[in-house]
C-alpha cells in the first residue's frame, strides 16, 4: 500500500535523523562508566584503609603490654629522679661538723707535748652565699672562700703561744682567722681571747644554709 503525503512541505512532519540518539545514549553510558569507575575505586581506597586500620589495631594489641610496661619505667624513673633530687639536696646541706671541728683543733700548735692554747668555748656557723661574698670583698680572712666559721673563746699560757695560734691559722690555705681581742689576767698570768676560725670548705661542701651550734669541750693545757 502506498502512502502519500499531499501536505506542503512546510506542514509535513520532519522525520529526524537517528544519530543524535546514538550519542545521547553513548554520554550516559560514559557518565555512568566515569561514576562507576569512581564508586569502585573509592571502595577500594576505603577497604585498603579499613585494612590498614586492622592492621595497626592488631599491632597495637600486640605492644600494648610493651606500651604499659614502658609506662611503669618512666614512672618508676620519675619517682627515683626526685629521691636523686632530695638525696643530692641532703648531701648539699650536710656540714661535717665533727670533721671541721676536729681539722680546728688539730691545727692548733703545741708546746712540746701540750696545747699552748685551751679553748673554753666555740660556736659554729655555716655562712650564706652573700656572707661569703661580702667577707671576701671586705677582705676578711684576706680574701679567702670561708664557708664555716668558729667563734673561740679561750686561754693561752703565754704571749709567745698566742702569737703561734694567730700565724697556724692566718698562713694556712684552709683557714683564715679574725682575730678580736685579747687581754691578760693578771692573777694567773694567762691571755683570754677571742677569735673567729674561718674554714675553706672542701669542694663537696656547701654554704647554702645557715645553721648554728655551740659546743664548750676543749682540749686542757
Amino acid at each position: 500500500m502506498i502512502k502519500l503525503n499531499l501536505l506542503p512541505k512546510n506542514l509535513r512532519r520532519r522525520v529526524e535523523p537517528g544519530w543524535w540518539r546514538l550519542v545521547a545514549a553513548a554520554v550516559v553510558l560514559a557518565v555512568l562508566g566515569v561514576v562507576a569507575f569512581l564508586h569502585l575505586s573509592t571502595l577500594s581506597q576505603v577497604q585498603a584503609l579499613q585494612n590498614q586500620r586492622d592492621q595497626l589495631q592488631v599491632e597495637v594489641d600486640v605492644l600494648r603490654p610493651f606500651i604499659a610496661e614502658q609506662n611503669r619505667l618512666n614512672q618508676q624513673q620519675r619517682e627515683l629522679e626526685q629521691l636523686l633530687s632530695v638525696r643530692n639536696q641532703l648531701r648539699e646541706r650536710f656540714v661535717p661538723w665533727s670533721d671541721n671541728l676536729a681539722q680546728v683543733i688539730n691545727q692548733i700548735p703545741r708546746e712540746g707535748r701540750r696545747f699552748g692554747v685551751a679553748l673554753r668555748s666555740i660556736g659554729s656557723k655555716v655562712l650564706t652565699p652573700q656572707e661569703i661574698q661580702s667577707n671576701q670583698q671586705s677582705g676578711l680572712y684576706d680574701g679567702k672562700p670561708v664557708t664555716v666559721e668558729f667563734s673561740l673563746q679561750g686561754e693561752a699560757i703565754g704571749q709567745n703561744a698566742l702569737i703561734r695560734f694567730v700565724e697556724a691559722f692566718e698562713t694556712s690555705p684552709r683557714f683564715g682567722i679574725n682575730f678580736q681581742n685579747a687581754s691578760l689576767d693578771q692573777q694567773r698570768q694567762l691571755y683570754t681571747f677571742g677569735a673567729t676560725i674561718g674554714l675553706v670548705s672542701q669542694p663537696q661542701a656547701t654554704a647554702s644554709n645557715t645553721t648554728g651550734g655551740e659546743g664548750s669541750d676543749s682540749p686542757s693545757r
